[in-house]
């Protein structure tokens, strides 16, 4: 038997409503399958292949992603439905996930990380987690939207526009030699907020969807905070996404108080956290 089977794209739906059980708990797979099936054209940029032990979806999924320019380098979601276990034995016997290669596991729940660190001996490999644990900020579809009279004065929100690119990719946190086709990857599908100036026509506060179906990269230019622009790009995002029957999702690393704050603020949920780990071979 197969210890990882791959899941046609035709059966994501499926497995991604096995994710409504214990609600919201399992919110981030549930929007990490939906926006893969929302946006397909994002596959250009990520090329998602998903899998689960034995072909049956009940045991969770292990999806497997290429965001490099290389393929040197990958990422790797695991998520269990239920118990850890079947997922756990897959790992050690499949050849899906070549642990000798540079990969990052991406959103692990403690429970994952809890089965990484069993499985270090046995792989031979290293999860470093430093630095890379990020609350999670959720806001159900079923939400009310907020309420937006206007925009603040001189701006008008928009789409990212390809000129701008470039500054929104030097000013993420988690900027590097390949993050300049993850933003374009957004912006061709539509996953991008910015408030701009009217006068100079220039980003003043943006924040977009990440192909994983998160919040990313809120951020206002230095001489324009404390103005409320960032909380505003936030709400148009929001609003947008709800409009659409999306549930939202946000992600804020520990140290970052101000963003939690920001989402407390505006109603989200927090839904625990999760790690990335880096995977290095001992």
């Amino acid at each position: 038997m197969v210890p990882l089977v791959e899941i046609p794209r035709a059966k994501w739906p499926e497995l991604r409503d096995l994710f409504r059980n214990g609600w919201p708990d399992g919110a981030v797979p549930f929007c990490f399958l939906d926006t893969q099936i929302a946006y397909p054209n994002l596959d250009e940029f990520c090329k998602v292949k998903v899998y689960s032990p034995d072909g049956d979806m009940t045991n969770g999924f292990v999806a497997v992603y290429n965001t490099s320019n290389t393929v040197e380098a990958y990422e790797v979601m695991i998520q269990p439905l239920q118990s850890i276990e079947k997922i756990e034995g897959a790992l050690t016997d499949s050849k899906v996930i070549d642990w000798t290669r540079v990969l990052c596991v991406t959103s692990a729940t403690p429970v994952v990380e809890e089965c990484l660190r069993r499985l270090e001996k046995q792989l031979g490999i290293h999860g470093n987690t430093e630095g890379n644990k990020a609350f999670k900020h959720f806001l159900d579809a079923n939400s009310m939207p907020f309420e937006l009279s206007s925009n603040p004065p001189d701006t008008y929100v928009a789409e990212l526009k390809p000129e701008h690119l470039h500054i929104i990719d030097e000013t993420w946190t988690f900027h590097s030699d390949r993050s300049y086709k993850f933003f374009e990857s957004l912006l061709r599908n539509h996953l991008t907020y910015v408030l701009y100036s009217t006068k100079e026509d220039h980003p003043l506060a943006w924040v977009t969807i990440s192909w994983e179906g998160a919040l990313t990269h809120l951020y206002c230019i230095e001489e324009h905070r404390r103005k409320g622009y960032a909380e505003y790009i936030i709400k148009c995002a929001v609003n947008d996404q709800l409009k659409k029957g999306k549930h939202v999702l946000g992600y804020t690393l520990v140290k970052n108080v101000k963003a939690q704050n920001l989402f407390d603020k505006l109603n989200f949920r927090r839904i625990g956290y999760d790690t990335w780990i880096d995977i290095s071979k001992e």
